[in-house]
């Protein structure tokens, strides 16, 4: 059974469980029929069981719980019946039950927590990397440039000729419009205009021309055809963050990889979306064909190469990020959202673009 499926049979197997417990409940109130009570208790304790499965772990734990009721009720009826009271020892299957469900919930919930506390973290890890990453840009061009803005004019200045004056002033006009150039680049990468106006594919063409620029590389985007169609179904927040995956994942390649050509893919079915990004390079060690593991994130984010910012923002469109990567035979990166969820389709919460 997929993901979809299960999530709409649990609630319905979670819903008819209770209403079984309900009714056998009610039934014993006007102590009538035990055989049909302990029927309809056995079937909601088997029917919870399923609907446990079914769920989260949290969720699980509830369900459980009402099980170990539905099994009392129902051992309830059974001394009733046979009027044998050493049958009241069966009990301690379901309170063994309601024991282990409290020991589960617990569990879950500081599994949750904890979670929480590392998703948070890995958005003040990436969000701080950000600021000294554009801090160091604007310090060592921007900041340095402007300077030497500065000490050309004051010399001219100074010496008081025309002719240093006039060359000064050629330098000056040229050093400003570097800087014009580089702060362009900036508030692009800070959130491109592409996106906005023309959507997703059209931005990551704009990402991949400019990579290929900068760093020599040969960079082709390839689109699926019935991408063209996901535009009213991918929110602007959710482009964002896809955007961002495969911007990390295309910078960490060119700066990191040693790699000569990337290749970035946007694709969908009927069921999910799927982004990659590969690449011919060096690959990483230790990390052959295995899901992003919370270690390896750890790991990731000492080195800089931020796939744990990556992994949060695959975490808010509902998706599954992946990296196979094989030392000497490339590196991929791979993202694969649910469709038809309106969870990705309105992310769950909001990290830095």
């Amino acid at each position: 059974m997929n993901g979809s499926r299960r999530a709409k049979a649990g609630p319905i197997m979670e819903a008819a469980g209770a209403a079984l417990l309900v009714i056998a409940f009610a039934i014993e109130v006007l102590q009538q029929q035990p055989r049909w009570v302990m029927r309809l208790s056995l079937g909601a304790a088997v029917v919870l069981i399923i609907a446990a499965a079914l769920n989260t772990a949290v969720r699980r734990a509830w369900l459980a719980a009402l099980c170990g009721l539905a099994l009392i009720l129902a051992v309830s009826q059974l001394v009733r019946m046979t009027k044998e009271p050493l049958f009241n020892g069966l009990n301690i299957v379901p309170l063994l039950l309601i024991g282990c469900a409290a020991m589960l919930g617990r569990g879950a919930v500081a599994r949750r927590r904890s979670l929480a506390r590392e998703r948070a973290q890995a958005r003040s890890d990436g969000e701080e990397r950000e600021r000294r990453r554009w801090a160091r840009e604007l310090h060592d061009e921007t900041l340095q440039e402007l300077v030497a803005v500065q000490i050309v004019l004051s010399t001219a200045v100074g010496s008081g000729e025309p002719a240093a004056m006039k060359e000064a002033i050629d330098q000056a006009r040229g050093l400003v419009a570097n800087q014009i150039t580089s702060l362009r680049h900036l508030i692009v990468e800070m959130r491109p205009l592409a996106l906005d106006q023309l959507g997703l594919a059209p931005a990551l063409e704009t990402l991949c021309r400019r990579t290929s620029e900068t760093f020599g590389l040969e960079v082709e985007l390839h689109v699926g055809a019935e991408w063209s169609g996901l535009g009213d179904e991918l929110s602007p927040e959710a482009q964002a963050h896809i955007y961002r995956i495969v911007q990390e994942a295309v910078n960490n390649a060119a700066k990191h990889a040693q790699a000569s050509h990337l290749l970035v893919e946007l694709g969908s079915d009927d069921h999910a979306i799927r982004v990659a990004v590969r690449d011919n390079g060096r690959g990483m060690a230790h990390q052959a064909s295995t899901p992003v593991s919370r270690s390896t994130l750890r790991t990731a984010v000492s080195t800089g190469t931020g796939l744990s910012a990556m992994r949060e923002r695959g975490h808010l469109l509902n998706g599954h990020l992946t990296v196979d990567s094989t030392p000497g035979e490339g590196t991929r990166v791979s993202l694969l959202i649910p469709r038809h969820d309106k969870r990705r389709s309105r992310p769950k919460g909001s990290a830095s673009a």
